[in-house]
């Protein structure tokens, strides 16, 4: 993934506050990370949501499905992804006085129809999130088939909707923009995470 790629990131960042790199993922390196998704589909887990002891699960809200991912010992398909985040991560700090210290990612799966409501990617409680970010990872999608991320500003008004194009890469400023993700036709998968100000793990 070349530099110039991470220095458009940083621009669009500067300048919106998010950035959006079509096909950034090669039809290969999907391959081979769908083969990996369909290997591991039977030990994804429905994802929650809240803080710690009061996390539920509540597919009115949420109804996604997680599959983390070690950073530090990733699986061989996932190592240009986390090389391409630790550099991003580094590039952040080195321009951007960020303080970057550590992300976490997991791949995640949404079954046809199911969507996650609009929220803000921080907590009251914890604000350690600086930036998120998402691989798109279906082999193939239409527009028309929905699922796309929409960014809105503080004031309820759409900036930005992303479609899951097939291998592109989202990033933002978590504490931002609300967004939220929409129904779609057919089951979405992403590999998505947050870079943090803190030590996670």
């Amino acid at each position: 993934m070349p530099n110039q790629t991470l220095d458009q990131i940083l621009q669009e960042l500067e300048r919106e506050g998010f950035s959006l790199c079509p096909e950034l993922l090669t039809a290969s390196e999907l391959e081979k990370i769908d083969a990996f998704f369909n290997a591991h589909l039977g030990s994804f887990i429905g994802a929650k949501i809240g803080l710690k002891e009061n996390k539920t699960r509540d597919e009115t809200v949420r109804g996604d499905y997680t599959f983390w991912i070690d950073p530090i010992s990733p699986p061989e398909v996932f190592v240009p992804l986390i090389k391409f985040l630790e550099d991003l991560k580094e590039k952040l700090n080195k321009d951007f006085y960020f303080g970057l210290k550590q992300f976490e990612c997991h791949l995640a799966f949404y079954p046809t129809g199911s969507f996650y409501q609009l929220h803000y990617d921080t907590f009251e409680q914890d604000s350690s999130r600086q930036l998120s970010f998402v691989f798109y990872l279906n082999s193939h999608w239409e527009k028309d088939w929905g699922g796309e991320l929409v960014l809105f500003d503080k004031e309820g008004k759409i900036l930005k909707s992303i479609s899951p194009r097939p291998g592109s890469f989202i990033c933002f400023l978590s504490s931002e923009f609300p967004h939220e993700v929409r129904p779609a036709l057919f089951e979405r998968r992403s590999f998505t995470g947050w870079m943090h100000r803190k030590i996670i793990y």
